[in-house]
């Protein structure tokens, strides 16, 4: 009985916390993140003001927590059409999930514009904080694990990392900006450079 009712009570405040970030999500996509006032924020999600403070510190924090929760979305949805197919080498799986992310950020673009180029930060600095995200750490994991290259652990997270940079910030400028060229003319190019950093 009394498992019954903790369980009730942690469901109703997931609710609650999803309530504001959604709130959140689309007052930020709606007016931008410095013209939303958390007032907005609990105004929009139906709560009181003290309840924002029960889940989040400040709107940096809400901002933070969304860019996780989207990015692990796409990350899990990545990681689903993984498990349905099979590769010839794990570098091949690895260019599949960002050839996936790529392609699904250039149909969001709402989307990436709110994310901008936070996908390597949230990789590296993020996953190991919060259990909530665990399909960001597993991906990070897998990636790692399974790669045969010339590189030590310690420089494969660092190319990994350099990788997810590159990758981020140039789908996010030809996707947004068309720059350096439209993502269809980018994208096998930058897979390509990809594969050459990691078949080292």
């Amino acid at each position: 009985m009394l498992l019954r009712k903790e369980g009730r009570r942690a469901q109703k405040k997931l609710i609650k916390e999803n309530r504001l970030l959604d709130a959140a999500y689309s007052l930020f996509i709606e007016k931008g993140i410095t013209a939303t006032a958390i007032d907005e924020i609990v105004k929009k999600a139906g709560v009181a003001k003290g309840t924002f403070y029960l889940y989040f510190k400040d709107k940096e924090d809400i901002l933070e927590k969304l860019i996780l929760k989207k990015s692990s979305e796409i990350v899990k949805k990545a990681l689903q059409e993984i498990s349905s197919k099979e590769f010839p080498s794990p570098v091949d799986k690895f260019l599949f999930f960002l050839e996936y992310i790529i392609d699904y950020l250039s149909k969001n673009r709402v989307l990436f514009k709110f994310l901008k180029k936070d996908f390597s930060w949230v990789f590296y600095k993020k996953i190991t904080e919060n259990v909530q995200f665990i399909e960001l750490k597993n991906a990070k994991e897998m990636f790692l694990k399974n790669f045969k290259t010339n590189y030590s652990k310690e420089e494969l997270e660092i190319v990994i990392f350099m990788i997810l940079e590159l990758v981020s910030s140039l789908t996010y400028s030809s996707i947004v900006n068309s720059e350096p060229a439209p993502i269809e003319k980018v994208k096998p190019l930058l897979l390509a450079t990809v594969r050459k950093i990691l078949e080292n």
